[in-house]
């Protein structure tokens, strides 16, 4: 029966391997693509199976019942894929931060340094602002990267966890001072309307990966309503 975790038991008429995919596929909770390409390898491996037993002299229907009872019970093998699942989310994430972060703070730096009439004030708050924003940003690169190599070593889930963490918080903050300085510091026409626009932007991806995690977290303890079916 579909999600009880056992091997799926095929009705009249049913092929046994299709009913253990739509069973694995309805347990498993990722990336749809990752997601697609698990599952068509697990397919391919029990079709696999089902002619090499053939090919030993089982009949066909007992060959495809058999090569699904030795892949697994659903349980057992969706726990393996679900950790494959869970990294591909984490390293998407993480990469993203990686690189975001430390490219959004060159760029604005630069900007602030090329165009006419955008000197940065040397008030207080503005400096703080702006070493908070460079900081983060950096600290925020760094720590992606630790978890992209932490990903080889710790569990897949403790991983994600901890990005999406770090996904929350480090925008949070060079949002804020992002604002404050734009209210404390010179205007500088249409090239930092350019910047605001591109930095939305990447803000914008890094938040629908961040959400995806979120809800990966949420999805394997149990709660999931919308298996496999991210794009």
């Amino acid at each position: 029966m579909a999600g009880d975790g056992l091997t799926a038991t095929a009705g009249p008429g049913t092929d046994p391997i299709e009913a253990h995919i739509r069973e694995l596929r309805a347990v498993l909770h990722g990336p749809g693509r990752a997601c697609a390409s698990l599952l068509a390898e697990a397919r391919d491996g029990l079709e696999d199976a089902a002619e090499a037993l053939c090919d030993s002299g089982s009949a066909p229907a007992q060959a495809r019942r058999q090569a699904v009872a030795d892949f697994g019970p659903v349980r057992e093998v969706a726990d393996g894929y679900q950790d494959e699942l869970t990294a591909a989310q984490c390293r998407r994430t993480a990469t993203l931060m990686a690189v975001a972060f430390p490219a959004l703070l060159l760029s604005w730096n630069l900007l602030w340094s090329v165009v006419p009439g955008t000197v940065a004030p040397s008030t207080p708050m503005f400096s703080f602002l702006s070493r908070l924003e460079d900081i983060t940003s950096l600290v925020a690169g760094v720590l992606a990267l630790g978890a992209l190599v932490a990903l080889r070593h710790g569990p897949p889930r403790r991983v994600l966890m901890l990005v999406t963490t770090l996904g929350v918080l480090t925008p949070t903050l060079c949002v804020g001072a992002a604002l404050g300085m734009a209210v404390l510091g010179p205007h500088g026409g249409g090239a930092h309307v350019a910047g605001y626009v591109a930095t939305a932007s990447v803000l914008a991806l890094l938040v629908r990966s961040v959400t995806r995690a979120h809800r990966m977290l949420v999805h394997t303890r149990g709660t999931s309503r919308n298996p496999c079916a991210w794009r």
